[in-house]
């Protein structure tokens, strides 16, 4: 039986392999785990107990702890209940989570111990309900094909929020359909199958945790949800992917950097892990290199280049060597995506050069929830003028396609900064500074008002080593101002580096 199915709702891909593989374990944590069957029983349960908030395609927050099971039941019984789901994580600050609730007014939230600062402080305007509460309610199987017969493959799914560069959060929403097509793409593409072993490092609020989620549900593949410490402790992150036979593991380059650079990817230690999937960054050959030789049975590594609002745009299975400094390319853009670099006045470039990536595929998002303006800003309609309509999103990261025909994505137009007479992009200094053995882990900020780049490193190198190494792999005009050694480089709970709090740490410092 083919594991691929063209379904309009996506509890589909969990009652088909529910059916399938009723007893086999969907998701595991450290905690418990959970076969096909319970969850969708326990999913059923929470879309019955829903009935008496009276929602019809409403948005219902999840503000609870995103890297556990319970988490999983929740999201799925707001599917069961018809309504759309917006995952938050319980320790943000309040002033952000103040700021998505008075743009998204959900109808309800579904918190649990981890969010009890956050529903003290926001009970009074909304309307909270403990997630143990709906648990024990009787599936009212009348109620729930009621609310299927009522759906269609166009209504919203989820609600993610990103802050972008700017700080303020905006909610990217996606439909069922998306997740869809994107699922059924992804499963050809790798390909995954039932006998794929997911370990998700994504808390559930980050849009990578999508990819361990619907894909799996649609195979009927086991996920084994890691915990967050085992980054801090990599050697029990190799153990435990080995313990549990995971063959798929998606992090962020950050991520992939930080488990290498401990020095416990033993040669052959991972002999199940197949699919080794960077995602969320530019990476470079060096970590690269010893997650190969830990899991021979992969081969190569498979990068991909994606977003919140895109979900997956190219694929790349890495298939030659690169130099410790080299960039690897984001991928062969798929047949069924569209891109377009364009100049600063949204004017195409010529075919090789540098520019901002406007792209157009069957997932893009919907648009930022309750923002027109923002929406607007965001999308540009037939910028090459061919006279029909073809709406590309505006992502504000820069590539080009090199002379392979291979997307390379070079950083973000947010990060493109004139220094010293010329514009330049600081992921330019961050990998050529990654190549060196003696650093392991960096990040630029820049300093507009006085023009002065700031490259603040992890590793042994001295100021005087990081020099010397750079002195002859970056333009002289590149060249940054100030270097600064620090124990660790801040990041998000998304693992990606957080360049705010990096500013805020530095500049102005020295």
């Amino acid at each position: 039986m083919k594991p691929y199915f063209k379904v309009t709702n996506c509890l589909e891909y969990l009652e088909r392999s529910a059916q399938r593989f009723p007893d086999k374990t969907a998701f595991a944590d450290e905690h418990e785990k959970v076969s096909f069957s319970e969850l969708m029983e326990a999913s059923m349960r929470i879309g019955s107990a829903l009935k008496r908030f009276e929602m019809h395609k409403d948005p219902v927050v999840i503000l609870m702890d995103a890297r556990h099971i319970p988490n999983l039941r929740a999201t799925f019984g707001i599917l069961y209940a018809g309504c759309f789901y917006i995952p938050l994580d319980p320790a943000s600050p309040l002033e952000r989570l103040t700021a998505i609730f008075s743009n998204l007014e959900p109808k309800l939230v579904i918190y649990d111990d981890r969010a009890e600062k956050a529903r003290e402080a926001l009970e009074a305007r909304y309307r909270f309900v403990a997630y143990d509460s709906l648990l024990d309610a009787e599936i009212d199987r009348e109620y729930l094909e009621a609310v299927r017969r009522e759906s269609n493959f166009f209504d919203p799914l989820f609600i993610m929020y990103t802050s972008g560069s700017t700080g303020v959060p905006k909610g990217v929403l996606h439909t069922h359909g998306h997740l869809i097509d994107y699922s059924e793409f992804t499963c050809r593409r790798y390909p995954f199958d039932e006998h794929t072993v997911f370990g998700n490092q994504s808390p559930f609020f980050y849009a990578n945790c999508l990819l361990d989620i619907y894909p799996p549900l649609a195979v009927g593949a086991t996920v084994y949800i890691l915990s967050p410490l085992l980054l801090s402790f990599p050697k029990k992150l190799v153990e435990q992917m080995r313990e549990c036979g995971i063959t798929e593991l998606c992090m962020t380059p950050s991520s992939f950097n930080a488990v290498a650079d401990a020095g416990v990817l033993e040669p052959g230690c991972l002999p199940q892990l197949e699919f080794i999937l960077p995602s969320g960054e530019m990476i470079n050959g060096k970590a690269m290199k010893q997650w190969e030789a830990a899991a021979p049975k992969a081969g190569h590594f498979w990068n991909f280049y994606g977003s919140t609002e895109l979900l997956s745009v190219s694929l790349y299975k890495v298939d030659r060597d690169f130099g410790d400094d080299e960039n690897v390319p984001s991928g062969i853009p798929y047949r069924c995506t569209h891109i377009v670099f364009a100049d600063e006045d949204g004017n195409p470039v010529p075919p090789g050069e540098k520019g901002e990536m406007l792209i157009h595929n069957p997932w893009m998002f919907c648009g930022y929830y309750r923002d027109a303006a923002r929406t607007e800003a965001a999308f540009v309609n037939d910028p090459l003028k061919k006279g029909y309509h073809e709406l590309f999103f505006k992502t504000g990261d820069i590539g080009y396609m090199n002379e392979k025909g291979e997307l390379v994505v070079v950083g973000r137009k947010d990060n493109m900064v004139k220094h010293n007479g010329y514009r330049m992009e600081l992921g330019e200094v961050e990998f050529a500074a990654l190549g060196a053995e003696g650093i392991s882990d960096c990040c630029c900020v820049f300093d507009r008002e006085n023009s002065d780049i700031y490259l603040c490193y992890t590793g042994t190198f001295t100021e005087k080593e990081v020099k010397a190494y750079l002195k002859n792999r970056i333009p002289r005009f590149a060249f940054p101002e100030y270097f600064v050694h620090l124990d660790s480089i801040p990041y998000t709970a998304n693992m990606k580096a957080n360049r705010l709090e990096l500013a805020s740490m530095v500049i102005g410092k020295k």
